[in-house]
């Protein structure tokens, strides 16, 4: 399941609907919007920023990372 929400985001993100250096809707959101587990939502997260997409600012939330600072396997 997991894997599907990463999907989602990712997509969101690569289409825009997350704006860069903007933040990502917060955990508690995108479990009541996707009605999933929390640590469903977490994983999927933890996957984007492991891929250089998101980035966690402590206090302020999760934000998308400017597409110049992807790596490039993530943009073929």
């Amino acid at each position: 399941m997991w894997e599907q929400v990463y999907e989602l985001l990712r997509a969101r993100i690569e289409s825009d609907t997350y704006k860069e250096r903007r933040p990502i809707p917060s955990t508690t959101h995108l479990v009541q919007e996707l009605g999933v587990a929390q640590g469903t939502v977490r994983k999927a997260v933890a996957r984007l920023k492991e891929e250089g997409l998101l980035r966690a600012i402590n206090g302020k939330g999760t934000y998308v990372r400017p597409r110049s600072e992807w790596s490039p396997q993530i943009t073929e």
